[in-house]
């Protein structure tokens, strides 16, 4: 049977629904600044819209002063009920891109060393099935995305191969520096002169030397020089050889909170900047349909 046009405005009212996702996502910020990023809409556009839901419902949902930002006892009822269905609706649309990204194949993505909290979180967030994890070796990051074989890499960063497309940037982390557990036992830090006078374990593979100074550094930032006397293909296979020499190797701090071994210890590095970031990479004439949604939701659970 043929809906009455007369009674569809009463069944399906007019919802303003770009107001209402920008009132979901400050409630979740708090910040002006930081929403009108995440929507992509300039800070005035977001102070429009929360004012033109606050005509909507006849008072002030937020309480602006010069320092924060926060619900009023109106606002927070309208959270109640408004949030909750706009994460709902958000899960079911971004389910939806998903299944349809993925329709011919899933979306094939390699990492190194480990797959990070905020990406495990991203992957959870989407139907099971549509993306498939390939390793790295540690040594090689770029290779199998410049063939095709992988769509999308979670990758130590800097990238600067012509060909490959960096979608985002995340996991700013300090370096830390891996000993044996026998030999270092009881030791939480180490100076910058004694990490030089340490035989360290570098990444084995093809990796441009741009990507290799940076993540094997023969001349750390502001310290002596480096030496490296060892590789591996494999951070597991440096690990290994760590405990049984005097070698060390260096790691971003999120790798360490990964790969736990009694035989290791982890390091602070004093007097030294060594930052280490993560990079999501894809071919710039490949592109896979579901690349873009996982990089939302890094982005989100990064956030």
């Amino acid at each position: 049977m043929e809906p009455n046009p007369r009674l569809l405005p009463q069944l399906l009212p007019e919802l303003p629904l770009q107001e209402l996702e920008c009132f979901s996502v400050l409630v979740h910020e708090l910040h002006f600044g930081r929403t009108a990023e995440l929507l992509g809409l300039s800070q005035g556009r977001v102070s429009q819209l929360i004012k033109r839901l606050e005509r909507r419902v006849g008072a002030p949902v937020f309480r602006r002063t010069s320092r924060r930002v926060e619900l009023t006892e109106l606002g927070r009822g309208l959270a109640e009920q408004v949030v909750p269905a706009f994460d709902r609706l958000r899960e079911g649309y971004d389910a939806a891109r998903a299944w349809a990204a993925a329709s011919d194949r899933p979306l094939r993505l390699g990492f190194q060393c480990a797959v990070y909290e905020p990406v495990a979180k991203a992957i959870a967030a989407l139907p099971g099935g549509v993306v498939e994890l390939v390793e790295l070796p540690w040594g090689d990051p770029f290779s199998l995305l410049a063939r095709g074989e992988i769509d999308l890499g979670i990758v130590l960063g800097p990238c600067r191969e012509p060909e490959l497309e960096v979608l985002l940037e995340f996991s700013r982390q300090p370096v830390r520096v891996a000993v044996s557990a026998g030999r270092w036992a009881g030791e939480v830090a180490i100076a910058g002169e004694q990490l030089a006078g340490m035989e360290l374990i570098e990444p084995r593979g093809p990796a441009p030397a741009y990507w290799r100074e940076a993540n094997a550094p023969r001349q750390a930032r502001g310290g002596p020089g480096l030496t490296y006397t060892a590789g591996a293909a494999t951070v597991q296979e440096g690990l290994t050889m760590v405990a049984v020499t005097d070698r060390g190797l260096l790691l971003c701090e999120a790798s360490t909170r990964y790969v736990q071994r009694p035989d290791i210890r982890y390091l602070t590095v004093s007097d030294l900047e060594l930052p280490s970031t993560l990079q999501m990479v894809q071919h710039g004439r490949r592109p896979h349909r579901l690349a873009a949604l996982l990089v939302e939701q890094v982005r989100r659970f990064e956030d």
